[in-house]
């Protein structure tokens, strides 16, 4: 299947968080399998199938970037928690209940799917919440990082055709390259940000990530060992293939160890 929209090569590489609410389990797993079928990164949290769960869930995690939710959870309805969901975050109903479509358009809804969906238009529905997603109020200012909760700030970056959002969890290393400074994501694109290497890892979680050297900053998570060099350097492996030479000094490598929890 063709699709020219959430999946289309502008939307390649962005990331998503999706919130999946459907007491119904098959209906998760049928957009679960719509999701896979896609070259997007996304991340799919549920299935909550009670309104108690999604209540605590929403409470504790503000970074949430779309919301696919029924009307009635068991026999609790979903709209007495939805004050909870900013404003910014798009919701797609997926509901057997058509009487309830007017009332769901009070709570920022983007679309009202009535069962049974299929597949063309759940994705047609996806690729709006991406589009909004994308042009969100969340933007700030370029290079300085959104409120949108601590486990997945976003960084705002210039591109030629306009800006872009980037989660940490995309971030394969940062470097510092002829006095410019450059976010290495994961898709294997490259992204120039004005700030120095000292001003990014500022404003980056210390357990997450680390100024391994004068010229990198690595995500604890990217990280998938370390090679012990001549005169008691250390050289650090990144997941994945075609990672740059990242060599810690002998001076500094006890304190990369300790943060890598090597010793």
């Amino acid at each position: 299947m063709q699709f020219n929209g959430i999946f289309a090569d502008e939307y390649l590489g962005i990331y998503m968080k999706i919130l999946i609410f459907d007491s119904e389990v098959q209906n998760y797993h049928f957009i679960c399998g719509i999701l896979e079928d896609y070259d997007v990164r996304y991340e799919v949290i549920g299935p909550f199938t009670m309104v108690e769960q999604c209540r605590d869930y929403l409470l504790r995690h503000k970074d949430i970037d779309i919301i696919i939710t029924d009307v009635m959870l068991g026999n609790d309805m979903i709209f007495d928690i939805l004050s909870i969901v900013p404003s910014y975050v798009p919701i797609i109903f997926i509901t057997s209940h058509e009487e309830f479509a007017l009332r769901a358009f009070e709570y920022y809804s983007l679309s009202y799917l009535v069962k049974p969906v299929d597949e063309p238009t759940l994705v047609k529905a996806l690729s709006k919440a991406v589009r909004l997603r994308k042009v969100s109020p969340l933007l700030t200012p370029q290079g300085s990082w959104s409120n949108s909760g601590e486990e997945h700030p976003r960084l705002v970056v210039k591109t030629f055709n306009g800006e872009r959002v980037i989660h940490i969890s995309t971030i394969r290393y940062v470097v510092s390259e002829q006095k410019n400074t450059y976010i290495k994501l994961l898709d294997g694109n490259s992204y120039r940000v004005d700030k120095t290497l000292d001003e990014m890892v500022a404003q980056l979680s210390e357990e997450r990530f680390k100024k391994v050297n004068r010229k990198y900053i690595v995500p604890l998570e990217q990280v998938l060992g370390t090679e012990r060099r001549e005169n008691g350097k250390m050289r650090i492996l990144l997941k994945g293939k075609n990672f740059p030479d990242i060599i810690v000094s002998r001076t500094r490598k006890r304190e990369v160890c300790e943060w890598l929890k090597l010793e």
